[in-house]
């Protein structure tokens, strides 16, 4: 790269972590873990309906289910689009730090540039999903699970392919797991007011554990799919919980994981106010 290349691409590199670094762009960021919390929140009522068994009939119970719910409501189109902008902001704000975060280039610091790469795709995705039942256009999770298993299925090598997905996403619930137990999200945080550090402790520790157990049973089921070439296998979250039902005592476990979900909402609006950006 010669040195006027090396150059813009510096300048450039600056100019977008400055616009990252703006205050409206911060808040807007910050709105991204608030539209978070209500989809987990939403989640975690409809999981909770399904272990008490009031859920209702052929409704899904992953993040598609969750929109649907916000859109069949008066002003839901306008959440979702607030949603959907705070998330595509969050997102946007996370490919920023990947890119030009200025981290070292030991392998922590690649390790971590990867870790918010991630997390940009799962706020992007979203941000696309509200936009999409906002616009009428939203598609149920599960289908869209099968319908990538069955692509990836016949293509050459897709079977490991899906044992490959599956794994990743095993890893991420047991990552999500330990991240609870060992509460090491603080480190995502400054420090809450002391009548609320407690308060906020519990609520990350309940939420990134319920929701890892969930993840856990995504990437088994993933798995269970490749192993067994059969895309309908790949069902998402939806899927997941309802696997978890079927289970003997699963009941009480969907119902825990169902309060996981909620208390990670809950988290998401803490996180809001004292994420570190």
């Amino acid at each position: 790269m010669s040195d006027t290349a090396e150059h813009a691409a510096r300048e450039t590199g600056r100019q977008v972590r400055r616009a990252a670094d703006s205050r409206w762009f911060e808040l807007t960021a910050r709105a991204g873990f608030v539209g978070s919390g209500i989809v987990h929140l939403l989640i975690g009522y409809l999981v909770v309906l399904l272990g008490v068994g009031n859920a209702s009939s052929g409704g899904d119970t992953d993040q598609s289910g969750a929109l649907e719910q916000l859109a069949a409501v008066p002003g839901g189109v306008v959440l979702l689009w607030l949603i959907a902008v705070g998330t595509a902001a969050l997102a946007l704000r996370l490919v920023v730090e990947a890119v030009v975060g200025g981290r070292s280039d030991s392998t922590r610091g690649w390790l971590a540039r990867v870790k918010d790469a991630a997390k940009a795709v799962v706020y992007g995705v979203i941000a696309y999903s509200s936009a999409s039942f906002a616009l009428g256009a939203g598609s149920s999770s599960s289908s869209s699970s099968k319908s990538a298993a069955a692509t990836a299925l016949a293509t050459p090598g897709g079977v490991f392919l899906l044992l490959l997905a599956g794994a990743v996403a095993v890893a991420v619930g047991i990552g999500l797991v330990v991240q609870g137990c060992r509460r090491s999200f603080r480190k995502q945080l400054t420090s809450p007011p002391a009548s609320l550090d407690r308060t906020v402790t519990v609520l990350g520790v309940v939420g990134y554990v319920g929701k890892g157990v969930a993840v856990v049973v995504v990437g088994v089921l993933i798995g269970v799919a490749g192993l067994r070439s059969d895309p309908d296998q790949a069902t998402g979250l939806d899927g997941a919980f309802d696997a978890l039902r079927s289970m003997p005592g699963g009941v009480f476990v969907l119902v825990a994981v169902g309060i996981g979900f909620l208390a990670y909402g809950v988290y998401s609006f803490f996180r809001a106010r004292y994420a570190r950006l």
